[in-house]
């Protein structure tokens, strides 16, 4: 059911989360919020394929940096969660943390310092008469308790690969006046689907001293985008998070009525367009079975045939369109 609103037409919730008891729409038993413990798996999916599909589509050479957290100066361990270690060197790969206060508040600002450290460099880099080409933009939880943070830069040209120099050079420099610690200025090059396959393998599985996708995802101070894929790449890939989460309602309709893929994408199309019109049998699946799937008001039940429409409920129909 749907209300009017000033800004428009606004779907009524119909029940609660399973997982975190927000508001869901439809027949769904879980909402997509991507602090939802119930959509961490899907959610970690999504983001690995976006970055995965839009770096694997870049024609160049591409260059990975890092920016980390500063220190212990700045952020000391907290020596009461690893007291059972006995005498050790600290390390987030034996369980040790910051102390989570200060790693909180650290990180709850971090997207925003680096947004201002971004720009800062663009813009030197700029006055050499040449732009970097920043691809992907990914922020990861490593073991310590604290972001992390991967520029990914496209070097198709030697003009690029100049570029990317320069901002390597102009990051280590300004990085500690935002509040961040070591940059890595390696500028190795490798191919698109190489490091598209290095990051995925961090984000979503998590290795070495990072957290996987799926376990910070959830964090109350991960930043609100994660991975920032630039407009270059999502306009010759078409690969969005949306398109994404298209896909998957394609794939539940597929599923769901065994009907083919390209019928399912058609039905899922006017579904999300507000056109598709249950009173009318256009799809394999009958009009009474889509209403049932999608959660929407199904056509009347004829008076005179209620077992043929308890059947169409429960195992679809046969409709015009085979």
């Amino acid at each position: 059911m749907a209300t009017s609103t000033a800004s428009g037409w606004r779907q009524e919730p119909t029940g609660r989360c399973v997982h975190c008891r927000r508001f869901t729409y439809g027949r769904a038993q879980t909402c997509r919020r991507r602090r939802c413990p119930g959509y961490a798996p899907c959610g970690r999916a999504i983001n690995g394929e976006k970055l995965f599909e839009n770096l694997t589509a870049y024609d160049g050479s591409v260059v990975v940096l890092a920016v980390t957290a500063p220190g212990t100066d700045a952020l000391p361990w907290d020596e009461h969660h690893c007291l059972g270690l006995g005498a050790h060197v600290h390390s987030g790969n034996l369980g040790c943390r910051v102390v989570p206060s200060l790693a909180v508040a650290w990180s709850r600002t971090a997207s925003d310092r680096w947004r201002r450290l971004h720009r800062r460099v663009y813009q030197s880099v700029q006055r050499h008469g040449v732009k970097p080409i920043l691809l992907v933009r990914a922020f990861e939880k490593q073991r310590r308790g604290v972001l992390h943070v991967h520029p990914v830069l496209g070097i198709r040209t030697g003009a690029d690969r100049h570029a990317a120099h320069l901002y390597a050079r102009y990051l280590s420099e300004l990085a500690q006046h935002y509040g961040f610690g070591f940059t890595e200025r390696k500028l190795g090059s490798r191919s698109g689907k190489q490091v598209a396959g290095y990051l995925s393998s961090y984000f979503v599985t998590g290795k070495r001293r990072k957290i996987a996708l799926q376990g910070s995802v959830t964090a109350p101070d991960m930043p609100r985008s994660i991975i920032h894929v630039s407009a270059e790449l999502t306009q010759l890939t078409g690969v969005t998070m949306r398109e994404l989460r298209f896909r998957r309602f394609v794939w539940f309709i597929s599923h769901r009525t065994n009907c083919p893929v390209d019928e399912a994408r058609e039905i899922a199309t006017r579904a999300v367009a507000g056109t598709l019109d249950l009173t009318v049998d256009a799809f394999t699946p009958s009009p009474r079975f889509l209403a049932q799937i999608l959660g929407r008001q199904g056509p009347p039940v004829p008076a005179d045939c209620p077992g043929a429409a308890l059947a169409c409920d429960h195992h679809g129909g046969t409709g015009s369109g085979q």
